[in-house]
């Protein structure tokens, strides 16, 4: 985010946390003779590679042969690794290559992932949420009754290997559309060689197709190419991006005794929203792409634009926080409490945001974190999340830390690993908290009931009301309408998520953008600020707005001077827009 006043840290680093361990004694090995033997050892069958940190991405640390028990340090709760007693500071190896001596069960457990100090490691071994949603909430420092490590496929028969910077494109040759541009050291099975032009085709996951074509001198090619089937066609079809039903979708909100969508917006305004959204370059499968929900507060009438896509969560994340916070809290808030909650959605500041997180995580924001994450699963909102506390200081020392693999789309938008949001989940959390303030029904209050009132969810929207920019969302609405949202932006994706109250009823807007590298924010506030304004005058047709109307981001921010200070610390707050 820019600065607003103090200057606020855009979430583009890492931050110096690691999730809880259980400390372990550490001792010299191999066991020394003549004295009493640990517990328990571990012994490789035949020769086992030990490694800096518990997966196969971590670099080696030397190696073990049979014939040498080493003392068991720890063992890994969440995937099947073993912490030696191995110097200088102890070494991890696979549980199945060794054979154990002694009681497994007594060795105490390590549940954090440490940082992977080389420069093109893979990210953090990766943490699996999902199944049904529990109404009770699980622990802060355990989100997830399930863990694994991502395992990488094996490709049976030739392959390619990226150089560098490649585009994979929908023909061979450059004339073809691009799928998708990938980074050096990316491998693909090979499907099929051109027999007079340079080319291969390739098998793609992320292709409309499931498949494209890549240039050979920009590939290094592995395997006997002789079983290659070979084609020596001069012309290719490739899909026509234009809207499409699949592209368009409705979608039922998580929550039961919801209407059903009748899918109306889907045609009257999403397939213009696609339309819109290809001719400005934004399209799947490529170097930009965006997602578009939008929900009727009245009807239940929802559709998702290029659904399922995970994009990086950016200080929209704050939404859920905001959420988790009350989620947590008992009675009326103090002064200084209120000034957390405004500070963290009215001026987007970091520090405070973290103080929500301490608050939450009882004195502890890396727990406070990973608590909201645990409240988005029990929730149903399965691809947002947020693992760590938000940074402050982008000069402290990168440390990777568990993340999620949600079952949404993780690669398109290259989202940030820690922190993630799938646009229609913030928009069906915004609609229960609506439904919240405005009768104390709704996904709140069905899975947490006793945990919030309407009071708490008016509070809410009122933090949220105050947040006031100018662009994105505002832009595309007249002049004094309540626009209760949470904006947010970093290098290569910028949104807002919002609630719109207008004459007509309320409806709720959230937008993400993605531009490979770097997004120009002149770009993304004219698109979004028009997509705005076409949803404004679907639902507001008599009130119809002919152009955006962008303002300038404020310069500074203080809700101390603001009126939301009076209406957080309020126990009699009226609906907002009443």
């Amino acid at each position: 985010m820019p600065p607003r006043g103090r200057s606020l840290s855009i979430v583009i680093g890492m931050v110096l946390i690691s999730l809880m361990a259980v400390p372990v004694s550490m001792a010299r090995s191999p066991h020394p003779q003549g004295t009493p033997a640990p517990e328990v050892y571990a012994e490789a069958q035949g020769s086992a590679n030990l490694r800096t940190g518990p997966g196969v991405d971590y670099p080696l640390a030397g190696e073990i042969v049979a014939g040498t028990p080493y003392r068991v340090l720890a063992r890994h709760s969440l995937v099947p690794w073993l912490k030696l007693d191995y110097p200088p500071n102890g070494a991890w190896v696979f549980k199945d290559l060794v054979t154990i001596t002694g009681t497994l069960a007594l060795v105490p457990t390590i549940s954090n992932f440490d940082s992977i100090d080389i420069p093109t490691a893979t990210p953090a071994p990766v943490i699996t949420l999902g199944g049904t949603p529990d109404p009770a909430l699980p622990p802060a420092a355990s989100p997830t009754p399930a863990s694994t490590i991502a395992a990488t496929p094996t490709i049976n028969g030739p392959t390619a290997t990226t150089l560098g910077e490649a585009n994979i494109r929908f023909g061979p040759g450059v004339e073809y559309p691009a799928i998708i541009k990938v980074q050096a050291g990316m491998t693909y099975r090979i499907l099929e060689r051109h027999t007079t032009l340079p080319w291969v085709r390739i098998a793609l996951p992320e292709s409309p197709t499931g498949n494209g074509w890549i240039f050979n001198d920009v590939i290094e090619i592995a395997g006997d190419m002789s079983i290659i089937p070979a084609t020596s066609l001069t012309q290719f079809s490739y899909p026509t991006l234009t809207p499409t039903p699949d592209t368009v979708v409705v979608n039922g909100a998580p929550w039961t005794g919801a209407q059903s969508a009748p899918g109306a917006l889907a045609n009257t305004l999403g397939q213009p929203v696609h339309a819109y959204l290809l001719d400005q370059g934004f399209a799947p499968y490529t170097d930009h792409l965006a997602s578009v929900f939008v929900m009727d507060l009245t009807s239940g009438d929802t559709f998702t634009v290029n659904d399922g896509v995970a994009f990086s969560g950016m200080s929209l994340t704050k939404i859920p926080i905001l959420a988790a916070y009350f989620q947590r809290h008992v009675g009326p808030l103090s002064k200084e409490e209120a000034f957390l909650v405004a500070d963290t959605m009215m001026c987007s500041e970091n520090i405070t945001t973290n103080k929500l997180l301490e608050i939450i995580g009882d004195g502890d924001a890396l727990q406070g974190a990973q608590y909201v994450t645990a409240f988005l699963q029990s929730l149903g909102l399965t691809g947002t999340f947020i693992m760590r506390q938000y940074v402050t200081n982008p000069d402290e020392p990168p440390v990777g830390v568990g993340t999620v693999r949600s079952g949404a789309d993780q690669t398109s938008a290259r989202p940030d690993a820690y922190n993630q949001t799938v646009p229609k989940e913030l928009g069906w959390l915004l609609a229960g908290i609506y439904q919240c303030a405005q009768d104390g029904t709704g996904l709140l209050v069905e899975r947490y009931p006793g945990d919030f009132d309407t009071q708490e969810c008016r509070q809410m929207l009122y933090a949220m009301d105050s947040n006031t920019i100018g662009v994105f969302l505002e832009a595309g609405v007249p002049g004094g309408t309540r626009v209760i949202h949470k904006h947010g932006w970093v290098d290569d994706t910028h949104g807002d998520a919002g609630i719109v109250i207008g004459p007509s009823g309320a409806y709720v807007f959230v937008a993400a953008l993605y531009g490979r590298d770097w997004l120009e924010f002149d770009r993304s506030s004219q698109i979004i600020g028009e997509l705005s304004r076409m949803t404004w005058n679907t639902f507001n047709p008599g009130f119809a707005l002919a152009t955006t109307t962008a303002g300038i981001v404020p310069a500074t921010c203080d809700p101390n001077s603001d009126p939301v200070m009076s209406a957080l610390l309020s126990i009699n707050l009226p609906m907002v827009g009443e």
